[in-house]
This record gives C-alpha cells, sequence and structure tokens, in this order.
C-alpha cells in the first residue's frame, strides 16, 4: 500500500523563504537551509523547494548571520539545500530546458517541477521522462477561477492566462510523460480557507498519475481533507512557518483523520536539532573577523547603492527585518499594519474570546500550577500582557531573563510587577563573568553584544514552562510581523524554536560559544531549549497577544501608568525620542541599536517612527526629522559597557566597522559615507 504523503512547499525569492498570497504579496520569514534541516529532523515524507523570483538572484543579505549562501543563483541555493535536505526534493522555477533539468538534478535535486515551460512546450513533458525517466518530472499547475465560475490554467507566476482547463491539462500533462500533478490553488494561495476540494477531485479522478493538492491549507485538518478528496499528497507552504511542531502536528491530524501515514521523528540521536558545528570554520572565521578588524577598511570604497525605501513609513530595503516591495514602493510592513487596522472592533472582540478559550483550555484544573507563563521584562508590554490575562481571570507565572543591563526605572518596574499585579514572579539570572563574555564575543561574531539577551528572553520563559508543566507561553506582539509583516493577520503566528533559532540567535546556537573565552557546556544553562519530544508531550506553545488584541503601544502605555503605576524612563534615550521602551537593557535603545545603524544604515528611531507613522501618529515628514537627529548618534552608554566588558573604544569601532553593509555604506577621504535617502546630499558618519 502506498502511503499518503503530507509535503512542505518552500517558496523561495531572492534567496530567502516567503509566505505567498494570491501568488502576488510576497512576505520574507527566513532562510531556506535552516527551514529544510528543521523538517528533514522530523522525517519528512518529501519537500518541494520553488523559486517564485522573476530573476536569478539569490542573497541572504546579512554578514552578521551564520547561516550564509556561498552564491548567488538558484543552483548555489539547492545545492545547499541538498546538503541538509534528508527527504526526496522536488525543485521548480526557472525551468526551460533538459538541460535546467539536468543541472538541478546534478545540484541535489531528486524530481523537477514544470510549469510555464511545459505548457508553452509540451514536447518538453515527453523528452524529460524520457530523458530522466517519469519519476523525476511533475507537472505544476497553477489554476485560477474565471468569472464564469469555470477553472483556468495560469502560468508565469500566474499572471498569463492560457485558456487552457486544468483538469484536461492534467490528463494531458500524463499522457506526455509526467509522473506527478501538483495542483495549486491561485485564489486560495495564503487564505488559509482550504483546498478547492472540488477540483481536487475532478483532477484526481482524471489523472492516472499522483496528484498533489495545494494552495489554501489554513489548519491542519485541511491537509486530511485534502486526502479524502483524492490527492496522494496534501502539500502546503505558510501554514508549515506558523506553529512550533508544525509538520508533526500536520501528520497527527491525518492519523487522527484515519490516514495511514509515516509516523515522524522526534529527537532521534541521528538528526540533532541543534546544529553540529564544525569547530575549524568557526574558528577561522572568527579569526578572520579580528584580522579585518584588525587591518582595518579600504580607504576608498563606493557604495553599490541598491538600498530603497519604503513609499510610506522610512524602513530601508537593507533593514534587519527582511522586507518587500510592491508595485507602489509599499514596504510588507506597512501592508501588514494597513491590514491590522481594516480589522473592525467586532472581530477583535472575537479574537479575545479566542484568547479566553486558548488560556481556558490551558488553566489548571486542580490548581497545582500557574495557567500560562508570560515573559516580562518589566517594560511597558510586560504590564499590559499581564494586564490582559489577569483581566480575563487566569493566574500566570511571570518570568524574567535578567541580562544584567537594567535602566534603574525598568529595573523598579520589573520589581514591582508581583506586587502591582498580585502573581509570582520567577527571575532568572546567569552569572555577570558569563554575560562579560558573551557580550564581547557577540560584538566580534556577529556586531551585536546582545545575542545573549535575544536569545535568553526567548529561551528562558520556554526552560521554565517545561519545568513546571505549563503548557501555554503568552508572549506580547510578534516583532517580525509587526515590523517587517512577515505574516498576515489571518496567520496567528506561534513562537517556534526555528524562529528562536534563525531570527533572535541568528543561526547561532548556544553550543557555538562552547570552547570559546573558557564557557563550558554548563555554563550555557540559561540558552539551552526543550528538546522536541518534552515540547510535544506537554503540547507546550507559545501564543502572541498582538493576534488577539489591538496592538497599539502608545495607548498600552498610557493605560499601564494610569492603572499600575508603570515608569518611562526619566532620562531620555540617546537615539530615540520614545521614553517606554526597551526598559530592561539600557543598551537596546543605546549601542546596541547604535551597531545597527553602523551594519544597516538606520536605528531605533526608524523602528519607532515606522510604527507611528503606521498608528496615524505622525506624518513621514515629521519622522524624517526625527530619523535625521537620532539614527546616527553614539550613544554615551558605550562608556558604561567598555568599562563593563573591559574593551576599548578603537578596539569597539574597528570590529563595528567589519560589519557595514556595503550596500549602505561607502569610504571618501577615509570617512565612512552612505547615501542620504531623504535628499541628493552626502552624510557624513559620525563613527
Amino acid at each position: 500500500m502506498t502511503r499518503p504523503r503530507v509535503i512542505p512547499v518552500l517558496l523561495v525569492k531572492n534567496g530567502l523563504l516567503v509566505r505567498s498570497e494570491g501568488f502576488s504579496v510576497h512576505q520574507d520569514v527566513g532562510n531556506p537551509m535552516a527551514t529544510v534541516r528543521r523538517l528533514s529532523g522530523w522525517g519528512v515524507d518529501e519537500l518541494v523547494l520553488l523559486d517564485i523570483g522573476r530573476d536569478d538572484r539569490h542573497d541572504l543579505r546579512r554578514d552578521d548571520l551564520h547561516e550564509r549562501l556561498s552564491g548567488s543563483t538558484m543552483l548555489d541555493v539547492l545545492e545547499q539545500v541538498a546538503r541538509e535536505c534528508l527527504a526526496p526534493l522536488t525543485v521548480g522555477g526557472g525551468i526551460r530546458t533538459l538541460d535546467d533539468i539536468a543541472a538541478r538534478l546534478a545540484a541535489g535535486a531528486d524530481k523537477c517541477a514544470l510549469n510555464t515551460a511545459a505548457v508553452d512546450d509540451p514536447s518538453l513533458v515527453t523528452r524529460a521522462a524520457q530523458r530522466f525517466g517519469a519519476q523525476c518530472v511533475v507537472v505544476s499547475i497553477d489554476a485560477a477561477r474565471r468569472e464564469d465560475g469555470g477553472d483556468e490554467v495560469m502560468v508565469e507566476g500566474g499572471r498569463r492566462p492560457t485558456g487552457l482547463d486544468p483538469v484536461a491539462w492534467a490528463a494531458q500533462a500524463a499522457r506526455l510523460g509526467a509522473g506527478e500533478v501538483l495542483l495549486n490553488s491561485v485564489d486560495r494561495d495564503g487564505a488559509g480557507g482550504g483546498y478547492d476540494l472540488d477540483l481536487v477531485r475532478r483532477v484526481a479522478a482524471a489523472t492516472p498519475v499522483p496528484v498533489i493538492a495545494c494552495g489554501g491549507a489554513g489548519r491542519f485538518a485541511h491537509l486530511a481533507e485534502g486526502l479524502a478528496a483524492g490527492a496522494a499528497a496534501a502539500a502546503a507552504a505558510n501554514i508549515f512557518h506558523f506553529t512550533e511542531l508544525s509538520y508533526p502536528r500536520a501528520k497527527r491530524a491525518c492519523a487522527d483523520a484515519g490516514f495511514p501515514v509515516r509516523p515522524v521523528t522526534l529527537g532521534s540521536r541521528w538528526f540533532p536539532r541543534e546544529p553540529v558545528h564544525d569547530l575549524a570554520e568557526r574558528d577561522a572565521r572568527l579569526a578572520a573577523r579580528r584580522e579585518l578588524a584588525r587591518v582595518g577598511p579600504p580607504r576608498e570604497r563606493a557604495p553599490r547603492r541598491t538600498t530603497r525605501w519604503c513609499s510610506r513609513c522610512v524602513y530601508p530595503s537593507s533593514s534587519a527585518v527582511a522586507l518587500q516591495f510592491d508595485a507602489d514602493g509599499l514596504c510588507t510592513g506597512c501592508r501588514a499594519a494597513a491590514e491590522k487596522v481594516e480589522i473592525p472592533a467586532a472581530e477583535w472582540d472575537r479574537r479575545l474570546e479566542l484568547l479566553a478559550a486558548e488560556l481556558e483550555a490551558a488553566r489548571s484544573r486542580d490548581g497545582s500550577r500557574h495557567d500560562c507563563v508570560i515573559p516580562v521584562s518589566g517594560g511597558k508590554d510586560s504590564h499590559f500582557q499581564v494586564h490582559v490575562v489577569k483581566e480575563l481571570g487566569f493566574r500566570p507565572l511571570l518570568v524574567t531573563y535578567d541580562g544584567n543591563n537594567w535602566t534603574p526605572a525598568g529595573l523598579r518596574n520589573m520589581r514591582a510587577m508581583r506586587e502591582r499585579f498580585g502573581v509570582d514572579h520567577v527571575v532568572c539570572s546567569p552569572g555577570v563573568d558569563v554575560l562579560r563574555r558573551l557580550n564581547r564575543l557577540g560584538v566580534e561574531v556577529m556586531g551585536d553584544m546582545s545575542w545573549h539577551a535575544h536569545v535568553g528572553i526567548m529561551t528562558t520563559p520556554v526552560r521554565v514552562a517545561a519545568q513546571f508543566g505549563i503548557p501555554l507561553i503568552l508572549w506580547g506582539e510578534h516583532g517580525y510581523a509587526d515590523l517587517g509583516g512577515h505574516f498576515s493577520m489571518r496567520d496567528f503566528p506561534e513562537m517556534t524554536y526555528r524562529h528562536r533559532l534563525e531570527h533572535f540567535a541568528r543561526g547561532y546556537e548556544w553550543s557555538w560559544f562552547v570552547g570559546l573565552e573558557g564557557l563550558e557546556p554548563a555554563d550555557m544553562l540559561h540558552w539551552r531549549y526543550p528538546d522536541d519530544a518534552t515540547l510535544m508531550s506537554l503540547g507546550l506553545r507559545g501564543l502572541y497577544l498582538g493576534n488577539y488584541v489591538r496592538w497599539e503601544a502608545n495607548e498600552h502605555t498610557r493605560l499601564v501608568i494610569d492603572r499600575y503605576g508603570f515608569e518611562p524612563s526619566e532620562e531620555p534615550f540617546d537615539r530615540t525620542y520614545r521614553r517606554m521602551s526597551n526598559l530592561d537593557d539600557m543598551h537596546e535603545n543605546g549601542v546596541h541599536d547604535y551597531l545597527k545603524w553602523i551594519k544597516f544604515g538606520y536605528g531605533r528611531c526608524t523602528d519607532h517612527v515606522c510604527k507611528d507613522i503606521r498608528a496615524g501618529l505622525m506624518s513621514r515628514e515629521e519622522g524624517v526629522e526625527l530619523v535625521r537627529a537620532y539614527d546616527h548618534v553614539k550613544p554615551r552608554d558605550l562608556a558604561r559597557w567598555l568599562e563593563y566588558t573591559g574593551t576599548t573604544e578603537e578596539w569597539f569601532d574597528a570590529m563595528a566597522d567589519t560589519f557595514r553593509d556595503p550596500r549602505v555604506w561607502g569610504r571618501r577621504d577615509g570617512r565612512w559615507v552612505k547615501a542620504d535617502p531623504w535628499d541628493s546630499e552626502t552624510q557624513v558618519a559620525a563613527a
């Protein structure tokens, strides 16, 4: 018996994985190698990798990431993905000739998906099957609903109608020699409402080869519905980026529906979740960075000037949070913010009821544990999170990662939360000497001393929840969705190990640091995530409050000040006009953010301005003036950090300069310069 398959589809555009909607809206969600490694560890049935970009240009954009592309073409991406992939791999996009197929098979693909080229030249299907075997040839069909109610095959990424009926074309593709048909719905792509089951049934009935249903899965139950409609495999793209343990949960949903799917792998010693590091490569990379800092930059270097800026807010394409731009120059962050504004009050009421239901499902029935964990720093968002949960009538356990860099107001707020809300509070404090070493290494490895804080904040609450058997963690807003628009407001993304590793840790797991500056495994306890088997057995999930409650930081700040006595910073920050944000770490708005400006050409003021422009609280012109006033400022807290870590300003500046993005920064007469986006002049860096 052939088992039904569950197949993740990974959409790649210009080197990054994207979430897709309607074949037209694409939002960056991560890099393909890390995702393939995670999926392979679960023993996925198969993987489909589709290049949906219009040009063969692939770049992860950042020099501070552990995972980097060694080339700039789709074949380069494929070669690196194939090294991580342990399942049959189908590759599509940009295939026009037999030589294209041969090159992809040589680079590691097992099958190739033909779309536009198969429609334009059906003989290509036959010639490919004759040369490589039918099992290697997949015909990908993108179907769209016409105004008269019929279906039509679309090509060129859903942009060109063909007049072909998808049922007839699928049957013809099988006669031409295709071994499988990948059936996708243009209209349902990214909508999350489920497959076009009627179309799946008709194509499956008319086609003697296996049909893979794709397009529209928004819940794991939809995958089982696709199989029930006659598909040999249920495929999906976006949904596998939304939740922790997404593939095991998808398989469980299909098994619960009665389908004999293959079991998944959890916690196998043969497929470790954490990256296995090449220590020689690590040491060589670090030595090269130190040598680059010692030698210094060239005296003259022209910037590539490929950066563009959003037409509404002030985000650049060099943003640390990857952005996509539409035809009007609007960034995905602004698009997501506009989508949020359009959500009516009745829908927010419904979402609050959904949140209450999630909390109720996690409630301790016998009072032996807390109902949920809330990660808190003592900031405005932390206060608002606890306020919402307490108002709904639940008992949270507050958990804090102590990075030892508190502002005075932040420390007072954190310590007062236990009394302000009448709750229990766990504070986890790594050793100061370990923190100092991680601060220094963070600057050398990725141009950011705050690796320990980013990863500690995303790890400590999960460790505590697992330790006490609490199945629900309630985070605040999803930062990457809020800033860069990585998801739709319909997606309800949750916290995942992969998101923590790839975005917060930049691909550097705790074990990468062991052996550097004398660090031992025991020193890294606070940054070690619970294993998959523990997460699965507990059903541990991390929800984002911003998916359930309308999130507007300025309004929340007024509420928590008036009701709970929350204290904003008594002193203004050097690099932003806000006083109520990032109080848990004095360097977040200071030297940490200054490094971001050095690397990417923008800073925390830009972040805050973009939020306030999107919220309608200021004009773009007002935001530009604030950015010009704040983003370049070298902050006073650098002196504290240098003394704290035993380093010098000369060392700091030299190391920071090695991370400057050449798309942003150039050199003129021995000074750093960057193109000013707001007029035709050149801004000379203060560094």
